[in-house]
Order: structure tokens, then C-alpha cells, then sequence
């Protein structure tokens, strides 16, 4: 007769082709001269020494060791969960696991970023505890505690660090022109933790509200922000210093841009005509005389279009009927009929009074 023993509570558990615990996992079978003993839906607590026992005389036993592997478990109840920590202070996180055998705990920010473990900038941390010091606010974010023990899967927590810090503004640019008509926008990068209340001010400190004027957007990852403002149809009302406030539980905080218009340029043609008839004069300096050898009536200019301009030769070139000289040109210029008229004088070494 063959019979199994649990040795360490010394349960008989089966006798020849019978089951005697009231364990329902537990069945016997034979096959030729070997009797097998079968434990379905295997847990921890069946870990341990069992006894095959044939009834002879003597009596024959044979000992097996069952050993249980437990893939790893992390424990919530005993490790870290949110954890809010001031800039510039130190932290410590726990991760509990439990295996078989006993798992091993990795830490690494989710982001692979470095942090700092004593003086020492690292990637990744090796045991249970995780001792931050120096909190910067870089840090904040999520850290990722992973348990293995060599029995798939490995599993994994995610312990989120809240770093608490006072709210910092810029606005990159300190100067900005724009078209008066044109659309404007403005750019405020904030560092903040907790989320601050962002809001704009115009001139006198005026606060700015969503409108057809003005729209205002913020957009956040993690402790860092980004505010929007776009000013619709420029005027030259809407010049002048802005102001970006970002304000939490921490502090406050604001940077400013001065705005400015540009000034737009616009081009006119005119058609230009000359006029063959050579005028003799002295040379001019901050003055000039001008001696008329025939008249023509058609050159008479009254007083308020008597306005003389001074080409050089290089400028000639391009009046084409008007041939240059190694001198400079003197051209006086009537507005009539709505054409600009140039009559060609000499202008040579002053005269001697």
C-alpha cells in the first residue's frame, strides 16, 4: 500500500488509489509501478516537504521539496503614494513587495531624467527606499518603482511627486512692433506648482477679458505653462507696456513686453518730362542766379514752384535726353498738368564778383 504525507503537519493526504484530505485540489493516480501525487490550482501555503510512503516491511519513504515561485506583487498599503514635498527640500519614497522569491526594487523617473541621491546625479536606484535631496522642480512628475524576482511578469508603481514651487514668468520678447490693423500675440512662459490663476493687464494695470478684442488661452504640462494673448485689428490705442501675473499658493509673479507701432511706407509715380532748353547760370552753393538767355513763356514758373534740385552725373544717366558732364547738374522742377517738368542748368566754379 502506497501512501502521501504532508511532512511538515503530517496530514495523510492520499492511501492507495484514495484521496483522505478534503483538499479538492489533491488527486493520486499510478501508472505501472509509480504513484504520482497531482496538486491543481497551486498556492503559496502548498510549498513545502511531502512523503511517499509504501507499506512494506521495513518500511520504504521517499521525500520531495515542492518550492513555490510567486511572481512579484507591489504592496499599495505599504508604499508611497502622492507625495508633496517644497522646493529645495528633501523626500523619501517607499515601494513594498512581496514574491517569492523576495523581489528587488528598481526606481527611474518615468521620464528617464536624472535626480539626485545624495550628491550623486542619477538614472536609476537600486532597494525599497528612494531618498531625494534637494528638490528641484524639475523633479516633479512621476517616479516608477519596479518589482522583479526572476518569475514574469515584473510589475511596476507609479508614485507621483507634487514639487511645490513659486510661480516664474517670461515673455520672450521685451520689444515687439506691429502693424496698426495687423494681429498681435503675445507669449508668457510660467513655471508653476500648484496650476496658478494667469491673467493679462493693458495700460493703468486694466485687466483684459476674452472678447472680439482679446483672447486669452493657457495650456499646461506638469509645472510648466504657457499663456497666450492675441490682440485682434491693432490700433494705436493698444500700444504700450503688457503685463503677464501668475499667481498660486506659493507667490506671485509677472514680466511685461512694450509694444510699439510701425510706420507703414507707400510709393507714387510721376511721369517725367524735359524740357531741351540749355539755362546758364552761376554756380550754386547755398544759392543761385539764373540768367535766361531765350525766354520761353512755357518755363515761366511762379514763385511757389521754384524749387531747384542738384544731380550728379550718375543721376543723369537716367533723365535720357539730358546728357551728363564731369559737372553737376542743376535741374529746376515745375509741377504742371500734373507732370513733373526738369530744365537743365550748368553749374560751373563760382564766379568772381
Amino acid at each position: 500500500m502506497v501512501a502521501w504525507l504532508r511532512v511538515d503537519t503530517q496530514t495523510i493526504l492520499t492511501i492507495g488509489h484514495h484521496v483522505i484530505t478534503k483538499n479538492h485540489r489533491v488527486a493520486v493516480s499510478r501508472r505501472d509501478q509509480s504513484w504520482s501525487l497531482t496538486l491543481r490550482d497551486v498556492r503559496p501555503a502548498d510549498g513545502g516537504y511531502y512523503m511517499c510512503q509504501i507499506n512494506t516491511e521495513p518500511m520504504i519513504t521517499q521525500t520531495h521539496h515542492l518550492h513555490i515561485s510567486v511572481p512579484p506583487d507591489i504592496v499599495d498599503s505599504d508604499s508611497s503614494g502622492e507625495v508633496l514635498v517644497w522646493e529645495g527640500d528633501n523626500v523619501t519614497l517607499h515601494c513594498a513587495a512581496s514574491g517569492t522569491p523576495q523581489p528587488v526594487i528598481l526606481w527611474r523617473r518615468e521620464d528617464s531624467a536624472a535626480f539626485n541621491i545624495g550628491t550623486e546625479s542619477v538614472t536609476k536606484w537600486n532597494g525599497p527606499w528612494l531618498n531625494l535631496t534637494s528638490v528641484s522642480r524639475d523633479m516633479n512628475g512621476a517616479f516608477l518603482c519596479i518589482a522583479s524576482n526572476g518569475v514574469p511578469p515584473s510589475v511596476s508603481k507609479r508614485i507621483l511627486l507634487h514639487v511645490l514651487c513659486k510661480p516664474t514668468a517670461q515673455i520672450t520678447q521685451k520689444m515687439l512692433g506691429v502693424y496698426v490693423g495687423d494681429t498681435m500675440q503675445l507669449k508668457c512662459k510660467i513655471e508653476a506648482n500648484p496650476t496658478p490663476n494667469v491673467y493679462w493687464t493693458h495700460i493703468d494695470f486694466n485687466k483684459l477679458y476674452n472678447g472680439s478684442k482679446h483672447q486669452m488661452s493657457i495650456t499646461s504640462q506638469g509645472y510648466k505653462h504657457t499663456a497666450i494673448l492675441r490682440v485682434r485689428n491693432m490700433s494705436r490705442e493698444d500700444i504700450g507696456s503688457y503685463y503677464c501675473y501668475a499667481e498660486n499658493s506659493m507667490g506671485s509673479t509677472r514680466d511685461d513686453v512694450t509694444v510699439y507701432t510701425l510706420a507703414t511706407t507707400t510709393s507714387t509715380s510721376t511721369e517725367v518730362t524735359t524740357v531741351l532748353e540749355d539755362i546758364t547760370s552761376t554756380p550754386m552753393h547755398s544759392y543761385a542766379e539764373l540768367e535766361i538767355k531765350d525766354h520761353d513763356p512755357d518755363l515761366h514758373f511762379p514763385d511757389e514752384d521754384r524749387i531747384v534740385v542738384v544731380l550728379s552725373q550718375h543721376q543723369m544717366q537716367n533723365l535720357g535726353n539730358l546728357k551728363g558732364s564731369d559737372d553737376d547738374v542743376c535741374i529746376s522742377h515745375q509741377v504742371r498738368d500734373r507732370r513733373t517738368v526738369l530744365t537743365r542748368l550748368r553749374c560751373g566754379p563760382q564766379r568772381q564778383k
